[in-house]
């Protein structure tokens, strides 16, 4: 620990002159890969939710709209522009339900309500949109369903994210 406590003035002062395109690229190599996706329960007027059967994931289950944040996206841009793309809906969200992480994924979850468009799924990435009650949910996978059901407790007044 000795040498090394002596050597971290001389590297960070190299680190501090290296050119940015070296130091972006050698973080690059040695930092872990996360990629950031957004996801979210979209209610219509009379609060029903807008799931999806989706191309490229299991065709049998349902699940929320959502997609890959790009590079200088906020989780809400993502959002929107995810939605419009697949539903050629506008949203306004709410707030972040809950999000979670795995080894390489970063997952957040939104609650918004549709303020414009009209429904017209994108076949390209999208198999089947429709909305559900909170009673009427078809199969999802079980995360998915948590945070319908957060949500909605949420609209309720009544949910805090666990």
């Amino acid at each position: 620990m000795g040498q090394l406590s002596r050597m971290a003035p001389l590297a960070a002062g190299i680190w501090r002159r290296a050119p940015q395109w070296l130091s972006g690229a050698v973080t690059w190599t040695i930092a872990g890969k996360v990629i950031v996706g957004v996801s979210g329960v979209l209610l219509n007027e009379e609060g029903r939710v807008l799931l999806l059967r989706h191309r490229f994931h299991n065709h049998w289950i349902w699940g929320l709209p959502g997609g890959w944040l790009s590079p200088g996206e906020t989780i809400y841009e993502c959002w929107r522009r995810e939605v419009k793309e697949e539903l050629a809906l506008v949203t306004s969200e709410e707030e972040v339900v809950c999000h979670r992480a795995t080894r390489r994924v970063l997952e957040f979850y939104l609650l918004g309500r549709i303020s414009g468009g009209q429904l017209e799924i994108d076949p390209v990435e999208v198999l089947e949109a429709k909305f559900f009650g909170a009673d009427e949910l078809p199969p999802m996978e079980p995360f998915g369903r948590q945070v319908v059901q957060e949500a909605l407790l949420r609209v309720e007044g009544d949910g805090d994210c666990q």
